[in-house]
């Protein structure tokens, strides 16, 4: 039986073609494990959700059969594919009604395309409006070979209803292209584990608080100030976790920083939470309030940056075209997108 292939051969380090097979299955097992990982939070119809998932996965490389770009695929060379693979799987989607499906696999290398305008576009709602004629003659061709692989296939989805909106459909996406990604990744030998600090909630109260209170007798000739910063810091500490939403109103200067986190942290040990992420305004803030939290937080034999990550974006006023971006990546696109001055 013929071999159809997914990626090409790697050559730094050399790594064998990978098959059209494995690469889905791969993709597929690795999409139903980020399922139930998110399982316990989701509010809507987990089965849904699970489904329309699961169908993307399974034809999310469906154009990849097709002969030309087999070819490319057998040959390697590190050229682009000169069929776009994702629109076959689209098209077979969207026949069978799954549309929530079809719009996540169509998104899996250029992100989610505006609903809108998509549905102005009529019958060619998520195609490539240059390739569908070529799909529509091949399609019966890359399913033929996608079955004889042994794979999985979906059967017409006529009675799923959707409950889903924007931020579903962004968390359905990131189970597709992690899945993906990561195996495509883990193919080419570029796929690392990654470790990640404990929680140790109960740990970094007793820290926070060891923190605070060394800081109140550094600066005793302040007297009156730290005692009222003291007790912010005790009525945040001791507030009810209950609660989902608090205002915090107190002026600049009276320690809101480490008291607001004592509550967050009383939170977390209360509700189980995995991490807590502050938002803050002002690249100047952010960096102050990571320096104090890396003191404060961060224990014993713990890498800093691990426990606290710092993530921001710092834009300057100059010429597009000698912007300076902590990430390349994110430079090139600002030079491909935006011809203007920022």
């Amino acid at each position: 039986m013929a071999v159809w292939l997914a990626h090409s051969v790697g050559k730094n380090p050399p790594v064998p073609p990978q098959p059209y097979s494995t690469h889905v299955s791969s993709v597929l097992r690795r999409a139903e494990e980020n399922i139930v990982r998110l399982s316990s939070y989701y509010g809507g119809d987990l089965s849904y959700f699970r489904e329309a998932v699961r169908a993307a996965a399974i034809y999310h490389d469906l154009g990849k059969l097709d002969d030309e770009n087999q070819k490319v695929l057998s040959h390697g060379g590190g050229r682009g594919l000169p069929v776009n693979h994702v629109d076959a799987g689209t098209a077979n989607l969207l026949a069978n009604d799954f549309v929530e499906s079809a719009l996540i696999a169509h998104a899996h290398h250029i992100g989610l395309q505006s609903i809108p305008e998509e549905r102005a576009k009529d019958e060619l709602f998520l195609r490539d409006p240059n390739l569908a004629t070529r799909t529509e003659q091949y399609l019966a061709d890359y399913l033929s070979k996608h079955n004889h692989t042994g794979l999985k296939i979906v059967e017409r989805n006529a009675d799923g209803v959707s409950d889903w909106n924007g931020l579903t459909r962004r968390i359905a996406l990131s189970c597709l292209v992690d899945a993906d990604h990561g195996d495509t990744a883990s193919n080419y030998q570029k796929e690392f584990p990654l470790s990640h600090p404990l929680p140790r909630w109960e740990e970094r109260l007793k820290a926070l608080d060891k923190y605070v209170k060394n800081l109140g007798e550094k600066s005793n000739h302040q007297e009156k100030r730290n005692r009222l910063r003291q007790q912010i810091y005790q009525s945040c500490r001791e507030a009810d976790t209950t609660p989902s939403f608090y205002a915090c109103d107190s002026p600049v200067g009276t320690g809101k920083t480490t008291a607001v986190m004592a509550h967050l942290l009383k939170a977390a040990i209360d509700k189980k939470l995995r991490h807590i992420i502050v938002v803050l305004p002002y690249t100047n803030i952010i960096k102050q309030s990571v320096d104090v939290y890396r003191q404060a937080l961060v224990l014993d034999g713990e890498n800093a940056d691990e426990v606290v990550a710092e993530h921001h974006h710092q834009a300057q006023t100059r010429p597009v075209y000698t912007y300076q971006s902590p990430r390349r990546a994110f430079s090139v696109l600002i030079k491909v997108r935006y011809k203007f001055q920022l």
